[in-house]
């Protein structure tokens, strides 16, 4: 995976370096001073640079409330959740799917606020992804504990 987003992020530099040097070139062709005028798309390259740290307090416990629900959802379905050994995963990803209307939400809301998109879908995903591995993690580890208080049971049995 680390490769991968290396090599990723060395083709965008590669791919945005030749950008530069077309434009430039492009620059250096034209000869005639132009004045650059404010355009609506400029207009809206400062808007999407927004961040949560740029809403209104009411946009901003939305937020908070938006996931402060997920989490709650969260916990709960865990609780609710089938303690099934050989389907962990998939308990997981019933958990997962039932917050998913949390995370939707939230997207929806921050959207609706013009922020900065990839941060929106980072922001999203991130919470998505931490949440998959908390799970699984807690499950993994249920299940080892379960494991060894079966082998000590079995060694209790054995000496006897």
């Amino acid at each position: 995976m680390k490769k991968l987003t290396f090599v990723l992020l060395a083709g965008l530099l590669a791919l945005t370096a030749c950008d530069n040097d077309t434009t430039n070139q492009a620059m250096d062709d034209d000869v005639s001073p132009a004045v650059e005028q404010p355009t609506e798309a400029a207009a809206t390259a400062e808007e999407s640079l927004r961040t949560p740290a740029d809403l209104s307090e009411e946009d901003s416990a939305e937020m908070y409330k938006i996931i402060f629900d997920y989490n709650k959802c969260m916990m709960a379905s865990r609780l609710n959740a089938t303690q099934d050994h050989k389907s962990m995963q998939n308990s997981a990803n019933e958990i997962l799917q039932s917050c998913e209307s949390h995370l939707t939400h939230l997207e929806d809301h921050l959207n609706s606020q013009n922020l900065n998109k990839a941060l929106v879908i980072g922001m999203v995903h991130k919470m998505r992804s931490k949440a998959a591995r908390k799970l699984m993690a807690q499950g993994m580890n249920q299940m080892a504990a379960q494991a060894m208080a079966a082998e000590s049971a079995d060694k209790m049995k054995a000496a006897e």
